[in-house]
Formats: structure tokens, sequence, C-alpha cells
């Protein structure tokens, strides 16, 4: 349609209600002088009707052909009378009127609907096409025997927000001539105008939800989703979706909704990026223009590497060439690629594969239920092994239950997003559900988790620095000179400012005129202004878990390590993890092997660490009751049951109540070692015994359970009824330097008077904390 537009010719027609033969001109609407302009676009901005008819002969160039041009202008000239003298009859209130002929066949009318019958304009105008039709049909049976139809159709104009009025015009007259051709349905004709206002009039909005990672708990990134007004026929997604579809609009949609998505954001983290979403055809369109989104990126802070392009399986993409080609483009610029609802569409694992995406999304219909389906299970699993083949990160869409969340986290999926994690909002949600432990039985690795730890400065190393103004190719050669080095900060000042990584540099010089371009250009067009930085007395455990959640191709990329943020070093993440693997061999030799947790050693390390700071900590000395009937009744198998349980329950309520920094060590069976900050401890105790006490009943018999006891022999060989397995947990305060004798003393004490209460207690030594150098004997206090 927009070729036939460029190349048809026009007979321009005065204002007004006769028509006057003019010079034939190239197709732009020529027919409005500036001052008509002005007129409707007064009208419009008033808020103003303004329609656009459209008048077709159906098959006119074929009757033309077989009965000459005698006849078809005999047909035309008709039709051009016809338009006049029934503009006189139907469109007398119109203020504004303007007439055009189009190609040999075709007329329009622009005309204003008087206020006064605003609301019953298009059914006067109903009569009128009927009208023309007729002396239509009697004039071509007259002529030649034949009966022509005159296709008609109207549609509303709407002011653009952006662009000319000969744009909104010609938007008008594709809707009336596809309502003419049967294409639009008329129903949805009067839906036009509201969905043009809504695109054009920035009446979108945008909520967020989040996309978290699975291994940190961080949010990694937000999806922006598209919602329109309340009060609109359109605020439904799919609806807004599926009528844009229809009516050949979504090319203008998408640009209103990344426009939204963008506008309404707020600000991302240094790390974190935008999901946005984009039909296929959209993004090898022509008239997709990705300087748009980056101006718009540009206006908020943001930038290309910040931003994922989600594009849906559900919809085929016919010109894979073209597709590939685009593709490639816009990651040149720095955008990445996200495959949508995989596993429900027309793509299968071999086009996924050839499109490269940097993430896979998968639909909810297979992550729904997952826990129990073990078809789905298998499903996941092999999209696990693809993800991780084709070297892309996964995300599971829809996650709506806890045993969901604990399935796909078990499986090792990279990212969750649905509404257990979070619900779309705007402004964006920053809270998320609490993520499951992957699970203790994991060894050193759930002990390192727990407490490793060397601080960052431990391992940074000084690295060659610039300034931002600093040419690229001095950059090139300081990379690669005598004393060859594989990365550069630049600084400014003493402010980290970005990092140039070997490997990046040379793959962006290598690419056609890179060299030319970037060389004489300062390094700042060409660094990662988001690089990993960490402040120097971060745990390297911490460190090494946000390394290694980065998109792929800065995986390695160095750490900038920082004190009160001004640069100090970097570090690498090849030596941070050599340094990881030392300390899990060393406290591998203290690990308890059923529990994975530091084992004695680590604890009196700890103790000792602790002591020697002189800070005030808090001690918890847990220990199980009745256990030893437990094991002689159900066996050893049953007893590490239940010590496991303990252990985790004790890390959760350490993730969920305690501080940052806390300790966790199994001394051996059944005794368990925190140390915590002191305003933390009751509140770590108070979670360990009432969700210990919910959940030690599941590994009893129902009649055991049920009659609250067990029978078995005590210590000195006679039958005795034992309550059923709790837990006793002990708290002493420490303040400065104490030895491990008097922490051992006093925990001893406090943990025999704490197994004096009954079920499962926590007590609290209220004496002076050990360290402080006082006497003081007052009595604990115990809950339980």
């Amino acid at each position: 349609m927009l070729e036939s537009m460029r190349s048809l010719s026009a007979v321009p027609l005065a204002a007004g209600r006769n028509m006057h033969e003019h010079a034939r001109t190239p197709h732009n609407f020529g027919f409005l002088r500036q001052n008509e302009r002005r007129k409707i676009e007064a009208v419009l901005d008033e808020g103003g009707g303004f329609w656009l008819f459209y008048f077709e002969i159906d098959n006119y160039s074929i009757f033309r052909s077989l009965l000459g041009a005698d006849v078809a202008q005999a047909l035309l000239n008709l039709m051009e009378r016809e338009l006049s003298a029934m503009s006189e009859e139907f469109l007398r209130d119109c203020a504004l009127e303007f007439h055009e002929r189009l190609e040999p066949g075709s007329f329009i009318v622009l005309c204003a609907a008087p206020e006064s019958c605003r609301e019953e304009f298009p059914a006067s105008l109903a009569a009128f096409r009927l009208h023309l039709k007729g002396a239509l049909k009697r004039e071509s049976l007259r002529l030649s025997g034949q009966v022509l139809d005159v296709l008609t159709g109207c549609a509303r104009l709407s002011l653009p927000r952006r662009g000319s009025l000969e744009g909104a015009i010609y938007a008008a007259l594709c809707d009336a001539q596809r309502t003419a051709r049967g294409q639009l349905d008329g129903s949805k004709l009067a839906l036009m105008g509201e969905f043009r206002e809504l695109i054009e009039g920035q009446r979108l909005g945008a909520v967020y939800q989040p996309i978290v990672n699975l291994s940190s708990g961080a949010i990694d990134a937000w999806e922006a989703l598209t919602r329109g007004p309340k009060d609109s026929h359109f605020h439904s997604p799919s609806v807004l979706f599926d009528f844009a579809e229809e009516v050949g609009q979504v090319f203008q949609l998408e640009r209103s909704c990344r426009e939204a998505a963008i506008r309404g954001l707020d600000g991302l983290g240094p790390e974190q990026k935008l999901f946005l979403n984009i039909h296929p055809r959209t993004l090898v369109s022509p008239d997709f223009s990705p300087g748009e989104t980056l101006g718009l990126l540009e206006k908020q802070g943001m930038s290309p590497r910040q931003v994922v392009f989600e594009i849906t399986e559900r919809h085929c993409v016919k010109d894979f060439t073209l597709f590939h080609r685009t593709l490639e483009h816009y990651r040149g610029q720095g955008y990445q690629v996200a495959v949508d609802d995989v596993g429900t569409g027309y793509s299968g694992l071999w086009s996924i594969a050839e499109i490269r995406p940097d993430y896979l999304k998968i639909d909810m219909s297979l992550v729904r239920n997952i826990d129990t389906n073990p078809v789905k299970r298998a499903l996941l699993e092999t999209f696990v092994a693809f993800a991780d083949k084709i070297g892309c990160r996964l995300i599971a869409e829809g996650v709506e239950t806890p045993a969901e969340l604990s399935t796909l986290m078990h499986m090792g999926v990279h990212y969750g997003q649905g509404y257990h994690l979070a619900r779309p909002a705007q402004p964006k949600p920053l809270s998320i559900a609490v993520l499951p432990r992957r699970g203790v039985s994991r060894g050193v690795l759930a002990s390192l988790e727990l407490k490793c730890s060397l601080p960052l400065r431990d391992v940074a190393e000084p690295a060659q620095t610039v300034t931002p103004d600093s040419p690229v190719h001095e950059v090139r050669q300081l990379l690669h000179g005598s004393e060859a080095i594989s990365a550069v900060v630049v600084v400014d000042g003493e402010l980290p400012k970005g990092l140039v990584m070997s490997h990046h540099l040379d793959r962006a010089l290598s690419t056609p005129y890179g060299l030319s371009l970037y060389s004489h250009r300062d390094v700042t067009r060409i660094m990662d202004p988001t690089p990993l930085a960490a402040e120097a007395d971060t745990p390297v455990e911490v460190v090494a878990r946000k390394a290694m959640s980065r998109e792929k191709f800065k995986i390695y990329d160095h750490i900038i390590v920082t004190e009160r943020g001004r640069y100090v070093g970097i570090a690498s993440v090849q030596r941070i993890l050599d340094t990881l693997a030392l300390v899990q061999v060393e406290m591998a030799k203290g690990a308890n092997p059923l529990t994975g947790l530091p084992g004695n050693v680590s604890i009196e390390r700890e103790l000792e660490a602790r002591s020697a700071a002189g800070g005030t900590f808090s001690i918890v000395y847990a220990d199980l009751d009745n256990f030893k009937a437990f094991n002689d009744t159900y066996g050893f198998p049953e007893g590490d049951k239940v010590i496991l349980l303990l252990s985790r329950i004790t890390a959760w309520a350490m993730r969920r109540h305690g501080a940052s920094g806390d300790f966790l060590g199994h001394v051996g069976g059944d005794d368990f070692v925190l140390v915590t900050r002191p305003e933390k401890a009751e509140r770590v105790c108070k979670a360990v015994a009432r969700c210990f006490g919910r959940h030690v009943r599941r590994h009893y018999p129902s009649d055991d359970r049920e009659r609250g006891y067990v029978t078995a022999k005590d210590r000195s060989g006679r039958i005795t009824d034992f309550p059923l397995v709790s837990v006793s947990l002990a708290i002493v305060d420490c303040l400065g330097q104490c030895s491990l004798d008097s922490i051992g003393r006093r925990a001893a004490e406090m943990k025999n008077f704490a197994k004096t209460l009954p079920g499962n207690s926590w007590a609290r030594d209220r004496r002076s904390p050990l360290g402080c150098g006082e006497k003081n004997e007052e009595a604990a206090v115990a809950e339980s």
C-alpha cells in the first residue's frame, strides 16, 4: 500500500461543495493549503470529530480494459457528480469539507462532524454510501450491461503526537481501505480512534516484574509489561496486542510500549537489565529504528547493554536469514536477546540454537506443577542441558508456589519469575519472597555459603589506570606492550569509571572499520561503564557469587576493588577461585561428614577470631533432647535425618532472622553452635524452636506421633516413656577477649539449664557477658 500511494497521481479539489480539475501532481494530499491545514488541526486539537470516507469502483481497471476508456470515464464523471450532489444533502452541516481523487476509480472525502450530530454522523453517512452504490450500479448497467459495485469505507482522523497531518490522513486512509475491502471489521472501526489515542497520547503504562537470580536471590532484571488505562477497552494487554495484530498496528503499538517502559522505569542497578517484549516482524521492519530506543535510554542514563529484546516463540519467523542478520546488527550495538515462551511456539531447538539467544524463557505451562510432574521435570532437564551447551541462561516463568521454586532451584535453573516471587507492579517491587536454601547437604560448599571468609582486599592487586580522555590507541599499547597486561581501569581522580579487558578491546577493534572508528577516540567509547565493583571488606565468596552470575561474555572480567567508593585495585576471577579452593580444602579438614558444616577446628578458629577482634557477639548452643531414645527405637539412619533437619532449620533461621557474617558449626552428633549478634540471637532461637517442633513430628509413625511419646530403655536399662524429640538452645553473650575454656563452661551450664525446660525451648544467660570482667550471677531467663 505504501508504494502504491507514493506513485499515485491526484486531482486536488478545492474546499467546499464543487469539484474542479487541477493539474495532476504526485500524491501528497496537496489539496490542503496552509490555511486549510490549520483549520483541520484546530478542529482536532479541540477534540472535534474529523472523518475520512473512501470510495472505490470495484475492479475498475478490469472494467476499463474490457469496455474502453470512454465508458470508464463516463462512470468516473458520474461518481464526481454524485459525490457533489450527495455532499449537498448529507454533509450540509459540516463546517469543513474536502474532496480528493486518488488513483483512477477511487476518491476520498474529508469532513468535520458537527457537534450536534456527532453520534449519528456515521449512520447518516451510511445512507450516503448506499445512494452512491445505487447510482453507479444503474449507470454501469445502462452503459455496459454489467453491474459494478462501489467499495466504501470510513475511518476517524486522529492528530498524531508525532509526525505530520498528512501522515494522520494516510493512516486513516489505510483503515478506510481495509474496511472497504473487508480486511477490517466495521465493529473494530469504532475502536480504532480509542486505540490510536492510547498509543499516540502516551496513555499506555508499564508495570515491572523482577527476574530473580536463583543462586544469589538478587533481582538481576525487570520485565516491562504493558497496561492500558483502567477505564479503557484496552486495559488488558492481550486485548491490546490482539487488536493491534488484527488491524496491522503492531509496530506502532510496540514503539509506544517501549517508550512507556523506559520512561516509567525509574532507574536500574549497575548490573540489572530491562527486558522489552518485541515481535519478530517488528525487529526486521524497515521502520524499526533502534536509534529511537537508544535516545530514550540515554535520557534515562541507560545503555543498550542493559536492554534485552524478548522475542516470543509463538510467532513464526518467515525470513530467518534477514532476521538473523538483523539480530547480529543489534547485538553489535550492545543489545541482548531472549527467546520467550520456549516450548509452546513455532521455533524448535534448532532455530533457537541458530538465534543463539542470551536467555531462554521457559513458558509457565512447563513450570506449572513441575514439583509433582516427572514428565515436565524431564523436559526442563533437557532445556537446562541445552542452555548449558549453547551458553545461555534459563529463566523459568510463572513460578507460583514454593514447591515449584524449590524444584527449579534444585534442577539448576538460573533465574525465576512469577507471582510467588513478586507480582508486576509500578513502581518496581523491590522485595521478593525469601528463596529456600538449596540444601546444606552440598558439603563444604554449603559451609562456604554460611562463612568463609577472607576479605576481598586480601586478593586485590594493583592495576594500570588511565583517565577517561585517554585515546584508545594508547590503551591498546598498554595492553599489548612489552609487559602485556589483561586489563586497564579507567579512573577519574580516585573514582573508577570503567574497565577495559584486553580480549574485549581486541574483539571491538577486529570488526570491519573498528580500528579506524575507535583508534583516536577516547577510551569511554569502548570501555565497560558498568563493571563489577566491590568494597575491599566484602567476603570473597560473595564477590565470587556475583561474578559467576554475570552474563557469559563478562563472566571472567576482573573485579574492581574500592574503599568507600575510591579505587584501590583489581581482583581477577581466577585468583578469587583459587583462594576459595584453598579455603575449601582447609575447611574440609574439619567439616562434619553428615551436614557438611564446619566442625570443631573451624568452630574454635571462629570463636578465637571473634574474641580477638574485641567486639560483642552471642553464642547459641543447640542440643536435641530425647534423641538417644529416638535412635534406639527407629535406627541411626532415621536419627541422621533428624540431625539434618535441625541443621537445615537452623541455617534457615539464620538467613531469615540473623545478620550477615553469622556462623553455623556442627560440633558432632546432635550438637550445633551458632554465632550471631546479641540483638539477633533470641529471634533466631524462637524461629528454630517453633519450626523444629512442627517438623520433627513428621519423622514419627502416626501412632507414636498421636500418643506423644515412645517407650525405650534409659541409660540405666529401665523401660521408660520418652517425649518426642525436642531442641534446647542456650544463649551466651561475649564481650571482648575471652578464652575458649570460659566459653565452653558457660555454654555447658546454660545448655544444662535449657534442657530442664519442657519441650522446644531456649534460655539466655543474663549474667554479665563473658570477657567484661564482672561477676554478676543473676539467674538466666528462659522461654519454651
